[in-house]
C-alpha cells in the first residue's frame, strides 16, 4: 500500500478530510477491536497509511527486498496524531517510536524486523502464506483462553481512542490545511503526477 491518496484527499473541502480521517480512524479502531486475530501480509512497500493499517493488526509479515515501511508523515508536512503514535510505540516501544516517527523514517524489512515494527520478514512469494500460517496456528489454541489473553494485550490500543473524540480530529484537519502541511502534500502530489 502506498499509503492514503494524497492527491485525491487534496481535492476534498474541509468536511470532505473531516470525514475522510473519521471514517480512517473508525476502520483503525475495528482493526483494534476486531474479535478474531489479523494477520498483516505486507507484500511490498506500505509507507504512511500501509504501515499504519499494519500497526492494528495481531501480526506482520513483510516481504524481504527494496521495501520500506514507516510513518512518513513528519516528511509530508504532518505531524503524527497521538492515536498512531500510541499504536507505534505499543509494537516498537517508546524509544524507537519517538527516533521513527520523530524522522518521519521509512525503514527496511530488516530493520522493520529488528525493531519490531514487523514480526517476520519473508520472500514475497511466502508473505501471504506465512500470514496464513500464523493465523492458523494461532487458532489451535484454547478459544476462551486466547480470546481473553488476547483482549487484555490490546486493552491499550482500544484505549487510545478514547481520547480520539471531535476536537483530537479538529485538531488533525487543521494541521492537514496548514500552510507547511499544504504546500508539502502539493509537492508530493506533482512528484506523483510524474511518475
Amino acid at each position: 500500500s502506498g499509503g492514503l491518496d494524497v492527491p485525491a484527499l487534496l481535492k476534498l473541502d474541509h468536511a470532505g478530510i473531516t470525514d475522510a480521517w473519521t471514517t480512517f480512524f473508525a476502520l483503525l479502531r475495528d482493526l483494534a477491536t476486531a474479535p478474531i486475530p489479523i494477520a498483516a501480509a505486507l507484500t511490498g512497500h506500505s509507507p504512511a497509511g500501509g504501515t499504519v493499517l499494519a500497526l492494528f493488526a495481531d501480526h506482520r509479515v513483510l516481504a524481504e527486498g527494496p521495501f520500506l515501511v514507516g510513518l512518513n508523515e513528519v516528511r509530508v508536512g504532518l505531524p503524527v496524531p497521538a492515536l498512531l503514535l500510541r499504536a507505534l510505540a505499543f509494537l516498537v516501544g517508546e524509544r524507537h517510536a519517538a527516533r521513527l516517527a520523530v524522522n518521519g523514517l521509512l525503514i527496511a524489512p530488516e530493520e522493520a524486523l529488528r525493531v519490531g515494527l514487523v514480526d517476520e520478514v519473508a520472500p514475497p512469494d511466502e508473505v501471504v502464506p506465512r500470514a496464513i500460517a500464523w493465523a492458523r496456528d494461532l487458532l489451535e489454541r484454547p478459544r476462551a483462553a486466547m480470546t481473553e489473553t488476547r483482549a487484555r494485550v490490546r486493552r491499550p490500543l482500544v484505549d487510545a481512542f478514547d481520547a480520539l473524540d471531535a476536537p483530537a480530529i479538529d485538531a488533525v484537519v487543521d494541521q492537514w490545511f496548514s500552510a507547511e502541511a499544504q504546500a508539502t502534500l502539493q509537492g508530493l502530489a506533482a512528484r506523483l503526477s510524474k511518475r
